[in-house]
């Protein structure tokens, strides 16, 4: 089966497992609301936010290439790797979040406007999480083993045990208020993490003695820099929120509530689309065949090209019916939805450079580009913090996310002219400019909710959009 139709047969999976889990911010935001202690605990899950996208986008991304040649050439070693991978990755993290834990007394009272009280707040909410962040750490690597085996569908409904974990220790804790949800997050990462043990179980692989083969002195020779690359992606995490607690109460929670809903066209794609194009590059990789690995790409490419602009479009249009749908209910603000939906609209543009670049930095590292890899987080770092810094007094949240998605375009192009595979098709670039056009000429349109007759008309053209770029990518498939 191609990448398209296997990534395909996974987005119900993902639909499923991913809508699942983003129950979890809407229950934190229906019992919590938008008050200090919710701005302490975003603030203090910034750090391990970002650990989380150093672990899946770093450790759990460069062991998939030796694991893949592990795979095709010494399976009987599959147990041990995959256990010291795993314990390495946990340790890794859990040194991390310590460090940071330590930063975070001396940072609150420079970069932020919080008072005392919610500065203690986030400081003990940080050193509560490092359990999650080992949890984390360990779950990247044990994922990868878990696709790379081809067991996509079982390893994809992972995050639905993870939510239920979160969900039911939330219920029990509700009473204690926000001090529950670092215990919460930390229990569901370990139901997540037996999960995915289960999986590989099923697989025939159990934990096993660490050891570490010659074939993973290549996930070595690229974690430094690769790390480093994705270190400075990550940190833009930090630095956002940094930069929003310098804005009136709330900004950090209102920032975080709409990072939540612009992640889930992406979270969609990476749990589909690029876990199998990553797992088909790397085997191909291994088996020499350069051709299956450059075509595999291009398909890629072409699919987010027809696929994700009508929906990021209408996902623009529909902005403020959907962060009324998501949060508006219990103790959320009225006054929290115009400011969430301004940011969702600003980082709509970077969500599509996000998900072209997250194939991007995949292609480089299955080839070996890790020197390039730490070059594109770098000048992420650099660029997001200097626009925050230019936009955060005239534009507010919306300046911030604005800045997120500028950077992430720059970033993107400059990947794409390293990776020499020519321009993108023509009806790609095509169903990109129609979708932007629509979502400008409709920008205007302003659902009341999901029952306002406007909705459905304004879907319309990106629906047909939508249709057309499915029937071109079905042949590509």
């Amino acid at each position: 089966m191609g990448v398209g139709r296997t990534a395909l047969f996974l987005v119900p999976v993902a639909l499923v497992a991913r809508g699942i889990g983003f129950v979890v911010p809407i229950v934190i935001a229906g019992w919590f609301g938008v008050q200090p202690a919710t701005d302490a605990f975003f603030f203090a899950l910034s750090v391990p936010s970002f650990l989380l996208v150093l672990a899946s986008n770093a450790m759990g991304t460069v062991v998939v290439p030796p694991l893949a040649q592990l795979r095709v050439n010494e399976p009987a070693r599959l147990p041990g790797v995959v256990t010291g991978a795993s314990l390495l990755a946990a340790g890794l993290t859990t040194l991390a979040g310590a460090f940071f834990a330590l930063l975070v007394p001396h940072a609150l009272p420079r970069f932020t406007a919080f008072d005392a009280a919610t500065q203690a707040m986030a400081v003990r909410f940080t050193w509560e999480l490092l359990p999650f962040v080992a949890g984390v750490g360990a779950i990247s690597v044990v994922r990868a083993a878990c696709e790379g085996l081809g067991a996509f569908r079982a390893a994809g409904f992972s995050p639905v045990a993870r939510s239920v974990a979160i969900i039911g220790v939330v219920a029990a804790g509700r009473d204690t208020g926000p001090a529950i949800l670092p215990l919460a997050l930390s229990l569901g990462a370990a139901t997540e993490l037996l999960w995915l043990w289960g999986v590989l179980a099923r697989e025939g692989v159990w934990p096993g003695r660490p050891s570490w083969p010659a074939p993973m002195a290549v996930a070595a020779a690229a974690f430094g820099p690769v790390l480093a690359g994705e270190t400075m992606v990550a940190l833009n995490l930090v630095v956002d929120k940094a930069f929003a607690a310098g804005l009136p109460e709330g900004s950090v929670t209102i920032l975080e509530y709409a990072d939540r809903a612009r992640l889930i066209p992406q979270t969609l794609l990476e749990s589909s689309l690029v876990v199998v194009a990553f797992q088909a590059w790397a085997t191909a990789r291994a088996k020499g065949d350069p051709s299956a690995e450059r075509a595999a790409v291009q398909q890629s490419l072409r699919w987010v090209f027809l696929l994700a602009p009508p929906a990021l479009a209408g996902m623009v249009v529909a902005r403020e019916v959907l962060v009324r749908t998501l949060f508006s209910h219990g103790a959320f603000p009225e006054w929290g939805v115009d400011d969430c939906a301004s940011a969702l609209a600003a980082f709509v543009p970077g969500i599509f450079a996000s998900l072209v670049g997250t194939l991007l930095v995949k292609a480089h590292i299955v080839a070996g580009r890790y020197r390039l890899v730490m070059g594109l987080g770098v000048v992420s770092f650099v660029l997001n913090a200097a626009l925050n810094a230019i936009f955060r007094e005239p534009l507010g949240l919306t300046g911030l996310a604005l800045s997120t998605s500028v950077t992430t375009v720059c970033v993107t192009a400059w990947s794409w002219s390293r990776l020499q595979i020519g321009r993108p098709a023509l009806d790609g670039l095509a169903v990109l400019g129609l979708a932007t056009l629509g979502a400008v000429s409709l920008f205007e349109v302003e659902p009341a909710s999901l029952l306002d007759p406007a909705l459905y008309l304004a879907a319309l053209p990106f629906l047909g959009l939508l249709a057309v770029g499915a029937h071109r990518a079905r042949g590509s498939a």
